[in-house]
């Protein structure tokens, strides 16, 4: 995946009536979303007020953060001068440089969004409930569903180059029709997990029948993906 899409999945991602932004290039999830869901179900539970900004800067917190961006290889320095560096600019600002925050749009559309490592740190830290949620996410692994189904594809495409003239256009819109029920661009990003799960298997049964030469034109292809 070359371009940076924002997922939007309104299945899987939804939380507390709040549709959690994920850009799949970066994996940067919402914080502002996750403030926003937590909001909502605290005004409906009776929760306490939490902020976002304020846990990411406890200090227990900001060391979490510091072996969490060290195991991902985005600092090198040591623990005293991560925090001493923290404690000279801010934390925002070192987690800038180490690309691991950002903001986007201004005033009412501005958007809040962080490494998702960070990201999962603060929902588990907000509320039990939430933090039940977020861990079913984590087992549920939609990141890792939707880079099978793209690498499988991309499987699928190398072995379309086997037959005359593949028709790469027809064949990826019978692909979505017989999983989603219907066609439109960037549906796959916002598939849920048993589609995504689903995809990969068919993708990966055509790729099998065109190398061993079961299927050898672009007609049976769309056949094959139809199930006829």
């Amino acid at each position: 995946m070359k371009t940076n899409i924002i997922m939007k999945s309104e299945k899987d991602r939804e939380l507390f009536g709040v549709v959690i932004k994920q850009e799949t290039k970066t994996g940067f999830m919402s914080l502002t979303d996750l403030q926003e869901a937590y909001t909502h179900a605290r005004v409906l539970n009776g929760w306490t007020d939490k902020q976002v900004s304020k846990i990411l800067n406890y200090e227990q917190n900001i060391e979490r953060i510091y072996y969490l961006l060290k195991e991902q290889g985005l600092v090198k320095s040591s623990l005293e001068l991560f925090m001493e560096d923290v404690h000279n600019a801010s934390l925002l600002t070192v987690l800038k440089r180490c690309n691991a925050y950002k903001t986007t749009g201004r005033g009412e559309n501005k958007t809040v969004m962080c490494n998702p490592y960070i990201w999962v740190l603060v929902a588990l830290e907000l509320n039990p409930q939430l933090y039940a949620k977020v861990i079913t996410w984590l087992t549920d692994k939609l990141i890792l569903n939707r880079i099978e189904a793209g690498n499988f594809y991309k499987t699928l495409s190398s072995s379309l180059t086997k037959i005359q003239n593949p028709d790469y256009k027809n064949i990826a819109i019978s692909l979505n029709i017989a999983i989603f029920g219907r066609h439109e661009t960037g549906i796959r990003n916002t598939g849920s997990k048993e589609q995504l799960e689903e995809l990969t298997r068919l993708e990966d049964r055509i790729s099998f029948a065109i190398e061993r030469g079961y299927i050898k034109n672009n007609a049976e292809i769309i056949k094959a993906i139809r199930g006829e």
